[in-house]
């Protein structure tokens, strides 16, 4: 499939729809060395409909083949979230001995609404894959977790735990997230549940858990991913973690319930999930790049919705505590950067222009900042986005405002699209700024990762980027620019 228009927001190195609507990754597996990217989908419209698993593949993270549709809606309901994994030793018996490419088998939502208007009803289904991911087939037995009365009931995530032997299976339950162990992949049994006290809560379900193991300083953890509908760090959707120990049967966290860890500190970074069966074991998560308080009235044509940029996600300890952090996976920083400037010295009042137009692309300072010193950066050289910067004694505040500059969207865009939040990071007098910069979107990472900013970012004429020094004065230790192809 082709993308059927390539219109001045259509980004153009993250992942969109060829048309119609996407939301939530789903299924991400990597099989024969090919990262498998599936999604949510609506083939049939702009907006949110009928779910369908819509299907990419791709070698490098970066350049995407679209392929055919992989489920569509069936008499058990549509096809919401959930994962794939590859059953290596058949477990499953779904596979025969003669089959010469690697087992595969997807779990997702099958979300049936009733014609009477009563509430919808969700179980957990399969479909696998004998060909190494390029077709799909529903078996007729399909239904592997009956829903046991709870209206929010979705969202599959499944895992090998090999400690104890089992495939695992995390699903939202409302507040709760709930842990399965299957021996077969069909008979499930419920262990425990988690996080009904923990973290950040609104009256929505928890949607899209995940849970992976992480290494550091040569002990594992294990990190519990998941999404809240309407109390996001900047309003609306959102995605939250945590860090602690599972045993294949429970998931400990290693922090007090009132801790919340945001994944993502923008206002468009949310259903995130990681790839499985990665060779080398890297634990790679993309997430779906907008917010439910808008995501169907942007000003985009043909398609809505796109993916974040990948993200390898590791641990560091951050004051005796564990912390995530984000980077961009290594093949998105094979080329080569070319310097912007160097040692630049700004007072109050300077700006430094970086480049003679905007580009899409990866740009990376080095800031450091006098106590009392405000600088400014505009990524698109207007007020679409403003990143800002104020030292203190105590410490270091990030400022970020979004105004409407694209006024072709919809009503819900238009009331909910701008916002301004703040968020206080720990005195650092030089900060390391990663940012991406893409047709409509604006991603910043600090302190190697620790902090990362998602945002969609609509503007019909982009400038170059600058930096403005409004109080005090910053140096620009270095700066530079890499293409992304």
């Amino acid at each position: 499939m082709r993308p059927l228009t390539s219109d001045s927001y259509r980004p153009k190195f993250h992942f969109t729809p060829p048309f119609g609507w996407l939301n939530d990754p789903n299924g991400l597996v990597c099989i024969n060395d090919e990262y498998h990217l599936f999604y949510q989908y609506h083939p049939f419209d702009t907006v949110w409909g009928p779910m369908h698993w819509g299907h990419a593949v791709s070698k490098d993270l970066l350049n995407w083949i679209h392929m055919p549709v992989a489920l569509k809606p069936d008499r058990f309901g549509a096809c919401f979230s959930g994962s794939a994994v590859i059953d290596w030793k058949n477990s499953s018996g779904f596979f025969d001995k003669q089959n010469t490419h690697p087992g595969v088998v997807a779990f997702y939502t099958a979300n049936f609404q009733p014609k009477d208007g009563s509430a919808w009803i969700q179980s957990q289904h399969v479909a696998v894959s004998r060909d190494g991911g390029k077709s799909w087939i529903k078996e007729e037995s399909s239904l592997v977790l009956e829903n046991p009365g709870l209206l929010d009931f979705r969202d599959p995530k499944v895992f090998r735990h090999d400690e104890s032997e089992a495939w695992i299976m995390v699903v939202s339950e409302g507040q709760d997230i709930g842990i399965y162990r299957s021996l077969d992949m069909q008979n499930w049994k419920k262990s425990s549940v988690f996080g009904a006290t923990a973290g950040a809560h609104d009256e929505s379900a928890l949607e899209c858990p995940d849970l992976f193991p992480l290494t550091f300083e040569n002990k594992t953890y294990w990190v519990l991913v998941a999404g809240v509908q309407h109390c996001g760090p900047t309003g609306g959707t959102g995605t939250q973690y945590f860090v602690g120990a599972f045993d294949g049967y429970q998931f400990v966290n290693e922090n007090s319930d009132e801790s919340v860890l945001w994944l993502d500190h923008g206002r468009d970074f949310y259903a995130a999930q990681s790839w499985s069966d990665v060779a080398d074991g890297r634990r790679i998560a993309i997430a779906w790049m907008s917010n439910n308080l808008y995501a169907d009235s942007i000003p985009t044509s043909h398609w809505r919705g796109a993916m974040s940029v990948p993200r390898e996600l590791e641990l560091t300890n951050i004051e005796g505590r564990l912390r995530l952090v984000s980077k961009l996976p290594h093949q998105w920083l094979d080329a080569q950067p070319s310097d912007l400037e160097s040692n630049v010295l700004l007072s109050e009042g300077n700006t430094l222009q970086l480049s003679s137009d905007f580009q899409v692309g990866i740009t990376r300072f080095s800031l450091s900042l006098s106590v009392g010193s405000d600088i400014e950066y505009y990524p698109l050289g207007n007020d679409a986005i403003c990143y800002t910067f104020s030292r203190s004694e105590s410490g270091l505040t990030v400022t970020t405002k979004r105004n409407v500059l694209d006024q072709n969207g919809s009503n819900k865009y238009e009331i909910h699209f701008a916002y301004e939040s703040e968020l206080k990071l720990p005195a650092r007098e030089l900060v390391d700024l990663l940012h991406v910069s893409d047709a409509c979107s604006s991603e910043m990472q600090l302190l190697d990762g620790l902090y990362s900013f998602t945002n969609l970012v609509f503007c019909p004429e982009p400038l170059s980027p600058r930096l403005a020094c409004t109080k005090g004065s910053v140096s620009v230790a270095e700066s530079r620019f890499q293409r992304v192809t």
